[in-house]
């Protein structure tokens, strides 16, 4: 198994278990200690999206994958977008409250906004850890 596969599965389930414990954080009403576990989380996502595209177009340790892969591949990364996106926008909503219209919005329907994203951003992670089992 390559480097950045072994660096992707550690994300995945480190972020898979940041996600949970930030989940119950906020049920339990600790929203700084959840608040910052999600900046953790959003900014080392984007890391870890820029890393993976450096990697595809400068040919490190990846390479290519089979190419029966590429649609599985295109969709995992397409879907896993949104999440890293929605989290982003409502990150960035938190941090500039009663700034602007953009995070008003964001924090006016940040539970709403919160509960689909982490729902999909955790199959995201799982699809990551399957992508480190067939890749191998």
């Amino acid at each position: 198994m390559s480097m950045f596969l072994i660096i992707s599965t550690a994300w995945a389930v480190t972020a898979l278990v940041l996600l949970a414990v930030a989940w119950w954080l906020v049920r339990v009403g600790k929203i700084v200690l959840h608040r910052n576990i999600m900046i953790v989380l959003t900014v080392g996502a984007w890391i870890f999206i820029l890393n993976y595209i450096f990697v595809q177009r400068y040919g490190g340790e990846l390479g290519p994958f089979p190419s029966e892969y590429v649609p599985w591949m295109a969709l995992h990364g397409s879907l896993g977008l949104v999440p890293l996106i929605g989290a982003t926008c409502l990150v960035v909503g938190r941090l500039m409250t009663g700034r602007n219209k953009f995070s008003t919005h964001f924090n006016q329907h940040h539970k709403a906004y919160g509960r689909t994203f982490v729902v999909v951003w955790f199959f995201t992670h799982l699809g990551g850890i399957f992508n480190a089992i067939f890749l191998r």
